[in-house]
């Protein structure tokens, strides 16, 4: 059984390793087999600023102690753009198609809404269909085209801008 939560900051050296391991199993993300290149000390500072923060979420879904996806909201810090936070999502490949990425997201929405946010933004792979229809089955809407956002091997990659309109309770 899957279960979401809150990353910790211990759980920075398992986060860095799922990094790497997704990194190398698709394109879709902007770093490849490298993963991050910060130190566990960075990850787990980083984890342990989100958690003191009242707008930057950090999520885990773990399957027998076993991180399996991850999804994250970073705010901005400038006061005019406070209410505005990026989204990252990762699953692992093995996991794909099984509602992670649904369930991970619902989670995050939710808890960006009530933390006060009130727009999530995000860019995905214009030729990633899955992950499109994902946001836009959660009310995500496509803005726009970014041309030749990313660069892989030579070959140049366009990516979708969304957004999802966080609707005060």
């Amino acid at each position: 059984m899957v279960i979401v939560r809150n990353a910790l900051a211990s759980d920075a050296e398992a986060i860095l390793a799922f990094c790497q391991q997704v990194g190398s199993e698709t394109d879709n993300l902007s770093y490849g087999g490298e993963g991050l290149s910060v130190s566990v000390a960075d990850e787990g500072m980083f984890l342990d600023e989100i958690q003191k923060s009242k707008t930057s979420h950090f999520l885990v879904a773990e399957e027998a102690g076993k991180i399996v996806g991850t999804c994250n909201c970073s705010a901005f810090r400038k006061k005019r753009l406070a209410h505005r936070a990026e989204v990252g999502l990762a699953v692992k490949r093995a996991y794909w198609n099984q509602g992670i990425g649904h369930k991970l997201l619902t989670r995050l929405i939710a808890v960006a809404q009530q933390s006060g946010l009130k727009v999530l933004s995000l860019e995905v792979r214009s030729d990633n269909d899955r992950a499109i229809h994902l946001y836009e089955s959660l009310g995500f809407q496509k803005l726009g085209t970014f041309k030749h956002f990313m660069e892989i091997n030579d070959q140049v990659i366009d990516f979708d801008i969304m957004e999802l309109l966080l609707e005060q309770k």
